[in-house]
Formats: C-alpha cells, structure tokens, sequence
C-alpha cells in the first residue's frame, strides 16, 4: 500500500520500433515491424491490449485514478549497436540481444493461439526477423516511457 504523499513509478517499453533515421522510416513491410505488428494482431486476438505504454496513456491511467505531480519521459532504446554514443551501444547491444533471445517465446503464443499460425510458420518467420534485427540500418530504437507520480494527501 502506498502512503498518501507516496510516489509511484511506472516503466514500459513500447514493443513497436521507431527508426531514428528523419529520411528513411521504419517501412511496414519490414520483418521487425513485421514481427511486432503480428504479435499486436495475436495479443488483440487473444484479449490482450498491446499498446498500453503509448501515446500517454499510463500517465492518464494514474491521473484518472487519482494521482498528482504526473510526470511521463520518454527515452529511445537503440536495436542494435548503431548508436554514437558508447552506453547507448552498449545498451543497443544488449536489448537486440534480449529480443532476439527470447523472439520464439515471445512469438508462439500470439502467432499461433492468436493468429492461427503452425509452429513451422512461425519458425520460418523468425529466421528473417532474426537476420533483420542484425541489421543496423534501420537505426531502429523502441521507446521506453517512465511515468511517475504522488498519491495526494488524504487518499
């Protein structure tokens, strides 16, 4: 239970990437976007609401229940080693490896239960999806959305 005056944060990846590149976009047709826009179809198949990080709405499900002081940044995970900056390639490394480990988990749920796929579909698949995601021209990145707040006083 949190204390009136308590603060409480929230952190939520947005599992749709975003290319940084302001000429050359994420095209749809893309395997990783692809991929993640075929886990979103499944998940909304199976009930699931894939989009809950985006466009502000953890920060106006604490407004609506009450909070104060609502605070949402947004913050760019690299896909990939692509990035200047040497943390964020480290970081980039280390979250392309994080979604390339676990993509058959992730995917055999959604694309089977939820979009009706075989297994060897999905397995067939995924060996693009894995070869896209080496690639770093995409300048790929997926947001990361913090959102903190207060729970006022009284409450």
């Amino acid at each position: 239970h949190l204390r009136p005056g308590g603060w409480f944060e929230m952190q939520e990846v947005y599992h749709f990437p975003i290319s940084a590149s302001k000429t050359r976009p994420m095209p749809a047709d893309h395997p990783v976007a692809q991929y993640w826009s075929l886990i979103n179809d499944g998940l909304a198949h199976l009930g699931i609401n894939f989009h809950a990080a985006a466009d502000g709405r953890l920060a106006a499900m604490m407004r609506d229940v009450g909070f104060v002081n609502v605070t949402e940044r947004v913050l760019q995970i690299p896909i990939g080693t692509w990035a200047k900056n040497k943390v964020l390639k480290t970081v980039g490394l280390y979250w392309r490896t994080i979604l390339t480990d676990g993509i058959q988990a992730i995917a055999l749920g959604p694309l089977t239960r939820g979009c009706g796929w075989s297994r060897e579909q999905v397995e067939l698949f995924l060996i693009e999806v894995r070869k896209a995601y080496m690639d770093n021209s995409m300048l790929a990145y997926m947001p990361l959305h913090i959102v903190y707040g207060q729970k006022p006083e009284g409450y």
